[in-house]
């Protein structure tokens, strides 16, 4: 199961960092094409169908994972259960778009939200052929989607944002994004729907997605209090600032997130009651994940103000404290997707919920009182510090879970966090360097010593890092011939 894990962390390792590259150059060429205001009122609108996507998927991609074997009838049941919650939703949406207007108090928010409720639909099409190819491990042929959304959204939301179309860029990005990966899942799947729909299988799927369902709205709540907020206390753009600070800085990590989350909800599944291995891979994920994040975090710490500046001058000067502590919020929130995975794969959506419920009642109850006093440096400290508790509190459930005590937390973390303490004040004084030369290329190359260093120490520091390269050598055939093609 490692070597499949490692093959499959590969596979969709290599086609997401090809999506976020090209979604995070695209990120950056649109804060120089759109306002602050425009980032704000997106952001806006999307907490809204963020909202719906989740209800509307209602869990029925995790059940189907979930479910044991391969059942075509049951992913006929999930198809239409999850077009006809989309298409309902996206009914009642359209009608109440006065509604979210008079929410925000911002009247030009009406149309570009129920244009953005294609989402919704897009996403319903998209759900099956997309969790089939996860519940079979067959990562490779997710290349193809991925990259067509990516295109999708960047030729859109630039060709529209240079045209002057502001917020519709965004919308009409993301919507094109979506529905570009559907058609292509569509394309190359097997699988194809047959008009049969089972009461039975679709109250199992419910069932089971209920439980998920649970804790992923409070993770939506969790994930929509800072937006919310700001834009109710300061306005949208103070929340554009945040909202483009927050992109940048989960964008990377995101990445990582993204690519385990894919390979280890299913093998955890694949692994029933096998804590012992499902405890393997999560430790190591964990320190993989730990690593990026702390990396990032610091890159960020270190040279976001050199390199906001290099890229837009004073444009988004007052991003540049919350993105250093939303680096921090992408470490935790990295962190709390694994639990999140770990506690649901293995049968324990009540931990999952809890610990959501936990971060929200932390957030709620500071983050207007930080957004008034403090804006968006306010509320970033508020998430910060809220996704901290709960992913603290989020090991002591799987340590329970997998019954390991504390001693493998402390090996994954060892060697992340050593590389971090260690390259820390190199990358400041190398940071205060690259800012006095100027330009963004002494800031790349500033951040590319300081991965190094960290990468060098990290490999030093951590024996199972250093295994895990040599099966990653041997698993694509570095490691079967010897020097001049002997084997």
């Amino acid at each position: 199961m490692k070597r499949v894990v490692l093959s499959g962390v590969a596979w969709v390792g290599g086609t997401m960092f090809l999506v976020r590259s090209v979604r995070y150059v695209a990120l950056l060429v649109l804060g120089g094409l759109l306002a602050p205001s425009e980032f704000g009122l997106f952001a806006a609108l999307y907490v809204v169908i963020d909202g719906l996507a989740l209800l509307q998927g209602f869990g029925i991609g995790h059940a189907l994972v979930y479910n044991r074997g391969r059942d075509d009838e049951t992913a006929d049941t999930a198809f239409f259960l999850a077009i006809g919650l989309a298409v309902g939703l996206a009914v009642v949406a359209f009608i109440g778009a006065p509604a979210i207007s008079a929410l925000y108090d911002e009247p030009r928010i009406v149309a570009p939200f129920r244009a953005a409720l294609l989402i919704l639909i897009a996403q319903a099409l998209r759900l099956v052929p997309f969790r089939l190819f996860e519940k079979t491990l067959e990562f490779k042929r997710k290349l193809i989607p991925s990259l067509a959304g990516s295109i999708g959204y960047v030729v859109v939301a630039l060709v529209l944002a240079y045209r002057g179309a502001g917020v519709w860029a965004l919308v009409m990005g993301e919507a094109s994004s979506v529905g570009a990966e559907a058609l292509a899942y569509w394309i190359i799947s097997p699988w194809r729907p047959r008009l049969r729909f089972d009461p039975g299988k679709a109250r199992s799927l419910l069932s089971f997605g209920w439980a998920v369902l649970g804790g992923g709205v409070l993770v939506f709540a969790f994930r929509s209090i800072d937006r919310l907020t700001l834009s109710k206390v300061v306005g949208t753009t103070e929340l554009g600032l945040y909202a483009f600070a927050y992109a940048i800085a989960g964008l990377p990590v995101t990445l990582l997130v993204r690519v385990l989350n894919t390979v280890l909800y299913p093998a955890y599944t694949s692994l029933e009651s096998d804590r012992a291995r499902q405890g393997e891979l999560y430790f190591r994920a964990c320190s993989y994940m730990a690593a990026a994040g702390i990396l990032y975090a610091l890159g960020l710490l270190a040279f976001g103000r050199p390199f906001l500046a290099a890229l837009y001058a004073d444009k988004w000067a007052a991003a540049v404290v919350p993105l250093s502590v939303l680096g921090a919020l992408a470490f935790f929130r990295s962190q709390g997707s694994l639990l999140s995975d770990l506690l649901v794969g293995t049968g324990h959506p009540a931990y999952f919920r809890l610990l959501n419920l936990l971060q929200v009642l932390l957030a709620a109850s500071f983050a207007v009182f930080a957004a008034a006093r403090w804006g968006a440096v306010g509320v970033a400290v508020t998430m910060a510090g809220s996704a901290a508790v709960g992913t603290v509190v989020g090991w002591v459930l799987a340590a329970r879970v997998l019954a390991s005590g504390w001693r493998p937390f402390a090996r994954a973390f060892r060697g992340p966090v050593g590389a971090g303490a260690v390259t820390l004040w190199p990358a400041l004084h190398v940071s205060y360097a690259a800012g006095r030369a100027g330009g963004i290329w002494p800031v790349l190359l500033g951040a590319l010593v300081t991965a190094a260093l960290f990468g060098g120490v990290w490999l030093l520091i951590d024996r199972e890092l250093r295994k895990d390269l040599v099966q990653w050598f041997r698993n694509v055939g570095f490691g079967r011939r010897g020097v001049g093609g002997g084997v």
